[in-house]
């Protein structure tokens, strides 16, 4: 009489089998996840540095090297303060944007230590 079904060994190497695709996909998974907030943590630095060129464009600022902190372009109405969280770590984004003229161009950089 010969019984039907898998034996011991053959349930274990599907589980071993299992558990090594559970591992690879859980790694590329995370690997994602984390490219994808320090992409959107890029993105949303870059927001930050557009409502400051916006603020400093219609403000008409007269001095070319200046700093305008994220608190000041919330309370003008520039930034919603709702949004501006950094997506890694969720912690509100009180830094600053450096603006600087050179070569007949402005550049904003956001930083998070003040620029002066």
């Amino acid at each position: 009489m010969k019984k039907k079904g898998f034996t011991l060994v053959e349930l274990l190497a599907v589980l071993v089998i299992l558990s090594i695709l559970s591992i690879i996909a859980t790694v590329t998974v995370s690997s994602i996840l984390n490219d994808s907030k320090s992409s959107l943590s890029d993105r949303q630095k870059r927001n930050i540095e557009n409502a400051a060129e916006t603020y400093y464009l219609k403000e008409g600022m007269n001095s070319n090297d200046m700093c305008i902190s994220v608190e000041e372009l919330i309370e003008k109405g520039y930034i919603d303060s709702v949004t501006v969280k950094d997506p890694q770590d969720r912690k509100e984004m009180t830094g600053y944007v450096k603006i600087t003229y050179a070569s007949n161009q402005y550049s904003y950089k956001y930083q998070e230590i003040s620029c002066e």
